[in-house]
């Protein structure tokens, strides 16, 4: 892109944005009608457009953060400023002066407020606004040339003036249709946010706001409907939602609060309605105490109560998810709710530290949690393994021998990374059948993972252990032979986790990271409990699977397919700020995060165009085990955001906070495997299915073939698609 056409595209971007950032988004439509409302008031319009673009052009020449300005997160606040400004003061030199200067101020109380509330990971609101418009209306009083407006005290000959005779009969019939009060104030709040007092306005952004987002709208509606009834019920006087459109505090807590901030919820609604009189508190005191300078309210209350109520919901120990705040923003409460409670699901256990099986191989749970024998009490939460043959028996021969045991001196490995804490090493193996009560936990190894997790390892062989007291040891490094000492009738392994680094120490309810069950089918368990009578191992990567999912920021792949709706193009391979890992794609911009941890590809999530072939790719690589076994199938489910908006969605997005009904499912088979010189070939299906009530709304087939350790080519197979992307690497 030439270098004025990129010019162009970023005072494009960052001006729509700051548009919409009053409403918390970054939808450029929503931001295109809220500019056009702006300049219902041709000359506040003009004012508010003039600041945020000054605020913008210093923030470049101050050399801030881009994809703060880009975002629209410092020309907001200048924005209000404006149209403020713009409204109080007739046009000319003086005001325009005295526009750049309080632009700039804004701007600087902006990066104070930021500076200051980020420590506290708060945000700054419309603050600024609010300190910089004060600051400019009472120095304004001191300026002679400064002659004030008369579009709030002569509104008629105001819009006649700016507007003609046309826009007055459009403004007179709006002002006389015979709608319910309630409905009319609605939409004159939703007006003055953008300080444009008069129904046809509110109209415009009600209808963006529903476009933009339903639960937006949704929450609007509530925010102001338990003000109205708040206000009828105490008796106050209802020419504070009427006539001064004070409502706008009471939408804009709601839409911060109920999916802003707080993911979309029954909770985060009912938040909403308890807050109600406490914002009608704040607007009645400090409307009495701001009127001694006379001075307006304009957006306090809905600051102060939004700060207030994130910093309170910090000091929570219980009822996280009662509202659940927002962990990753995406500037709209349904990719908040959908993408939230997605991740919610697919990666509920990251807080947990991997811990794995600590042996190689299939072995059997012989005596799981709440064992019927020694696993009670407080040592409730431990495992027995040993290894059985087909017909279940654990031994050849007779059994009289412990060599005649399968798991008699088969290696045991390290579950995790970390350092030997306690060791005993020197009690004899007993012969099958007897037990050794006074040296209970037999020959043990207690292993360091964190300062708050252990693992024990016990009844190992005498003199098998290979490593010291304070050495450090690895993830399936080994580190000493399966036996049958202590309180071992037959030979096991006895494995747990626990809090404290004795042996014997209390045990603690923790699940293994990974490990496939040998049921009928095969399954792939994350963070589980091994129960009794199940066959496990730990997952064993295959390395052709591994370097074919393996992408490296920075790589370019090249890709093409026959279909020419689809150009030939190039995925590149990134990393942001955070160290998140994204392919993105170059004609489009679109963008599929992901993540890998060794045995396991999956995708995080996806924005951008869905008309390009890396959509495609993310719907058939959404989740893929890197490694094999000829039954194992993985399934998944997407957040009901991947796919577009159709009617479905639109009244999923309604009852998103309170019901899911959509639920799209994933569902993977690696399909074949053959070996050749180069290596192993696979050829993986998967699907993505939209399912409602049992009935299929939706479904795409994919194909993906895997030789040389490259992602080879993806098939898809659809109504509306049918196509084969081919890929090369550089």
């Amino acid at each position: 892109m030439s270098d004025p056409a990129n010019l162009l595209n970023k005072v494009y971007t960052s001006t729509l944005n700051s548009y919409t950032m009053v409403f918390f988004s970054k939808n450029p439509w929503f931001g295109l009608v809220l500019l056009m409302v702006s300049f219902f008031d041709v000359y506040a319009g003009a004012a508010g457009l003039l600041s945020l673009l000054t605020a913008n052009a210093f923030a470049w020449g101050l050399g801030l953060n881009r994809q703060s300005i880009l975002s629209g997160f410092y020309g907001f606040n200048p924005l209000l400023t404006g149209l403020g400004l713009g409204l109080s003061f007739q046009p000319g030199p003086e005001l325009y002066l005295l526009l750049v200067a309080t632009a700039l101020a804004a701007l600087f109380i902006t990066l104070a407020f930021e500076g200051f509330l980020s420590k506290y990971a708060l945000p700054y609101l419309t603050l600024p606004f609010l300190l910089s418009l004060w600051i400019a209306t009472l120095a304004a009083r001191n300026y002679s040339t400064m002659i004030p407006g008369e579009s709030g005290i002569y509104t008629m000959n105001t819009i006649y003036e700016r507007g003609g005779p046309f826009i007055v009969r459009i403004y007179e019939w709006f002002g006389d249709v015979s709608w319910p009060l309630f409905i009319k104030t609605y939409f004159k709040s939703l007006g003055a946010i953008f300080f444009q007092y008069h129904l046809f306005a509110g109209l415009l952004i009600a209808a963006g706001l529903l476009f933009y987002s339903r639960i937006a709208f949704l929450l609007s509606v509530t925010g102001f409907a338990s003000a109205w009834g708040f206000y009828l019920l105490i008796g106050a006087n209802m020419n504070e939602l009427n006539y001064g459109f004070i409502g706008f505090n009471h939408i804009l807590t709601a839409i911060a609060i109920g999916g802003f901030f707080m993911i979309a919820s029954g909770w985060s609604f009912l938040w909403v309605i308890l807050v109600t009189p406490i914002i009608s508190m704040i607007t009645a005191g400090f409307a009495e105490l701001l009127g001694i300078f006379q001075l307006p309210v304009y957006s306090l209350p809905f600051n102060l109560m939004v700060l207030l109520f994130l910093y309170a919901m910090k000091f929570r120990e219980k009822m996280l998810r009662k509202p659940e705040p927002v962990a990753v923003q995406h500037y709209s409460p349904e990719l908040n709710l959908y993408i939230g409670q997605n991740s919610g699901e697919r990666f509920r256990n990251k807080s947990y530290l991997p811990v794995s099986l600590p042996f190689f191989g299939v072995w059997t749970v012989n005596q799981g949690h709440n064992g019927e024998f020694t696993h009670q009490e407080e040592w409730r939460h431990a495992w027995d393994f040993v290894i059985t043959d087909e017909a279940g028996k654990e031994f050849s021969g007779d059994g009289t021998k412990v060599s005649d045991y399968y798991c008699f001196e088969k290696p045991v490995t390290a579950p995790a990374d970390g350092w030997v804490e306690e060791i005993a090493d020197s009690i004899e193996d007993n012969p099958p059948g007897e037990i050794n009560l006074g040296r209970n936990w037999g020959n043990t190894i207690v292993i360091r993972h964190s300062e708050w997790l252990y693992s024990k390892l016990s009844h190992l062989k005498k003199g098998s252990i290979k490593v010291k007291q304070g050495s450090y040891v690895y993830k399936g490094q080994m580190i000493a032979s399966c036996g049958n000492s202590g309180r071992s009738p037959f030979p096991h392994l006895h494995f747990q986790l626990q809090s404290t680094p004795y042996i014997g120490s209390a045990t603690l309810d923790y699940p293994v990271s990974q490990y496939l069950s040998y049921q009928n089918p095969v399954k792939l368990k994350l963070y589980e409990i091994p129960l009794k009578n199940e066959q496990v191992s730990n997952l064993a990567p295959e390395p052709a699977l591994v370097k074919a999912f393996q992408f490296v920021p920075g790589q370019n792949i090249e890709y093409g397919c026959d279909n020419e709706t689809f150009p030939d193009g190039t995925w590149k391979v990134n990393a942001d700020l955070y160290k998140n890992q994204f392919i993105e794609d170059s004609s489009t911009g679109a963008k599929a995060y992901y993540s890998t941890d060794g045995s396991m590809f999956f995708f995080t999530h996806y924005e951008g165009s869905r008309n390009c072939l890396l959509y495609f790719f993310y719907l058939s690589a959404f989740k893929v085990p890197l490694v094999y076994h000829k039954d194992l199938t993985i399934r998944d489910t997407f957040p009901p955001s991947s796919f577009g908006v159709s009617w479905l969605r639109i009244i999923q997005d309604i009852v998103a906070p309170f019901y899911l009904f959509v639920k799209p499912g994933y569902k993977m088979t690696i399909t074949e495997m053959k070996k050749d010189l180069a290596g192993n070939r696979f050829q993986i299906g998967s699907s993505c299915k939209l399912t409602v009530a049992g009935l299929n709304f939706a479904a795409c087939h994919f194909s993906l073939t895997i030789a040389e350790n490259r992602l080879q080519s993806v098939s898809i197979n659809s109504d509306k698609i049918n196509t084969t992307i081919k890929f090369k690497y550089n």
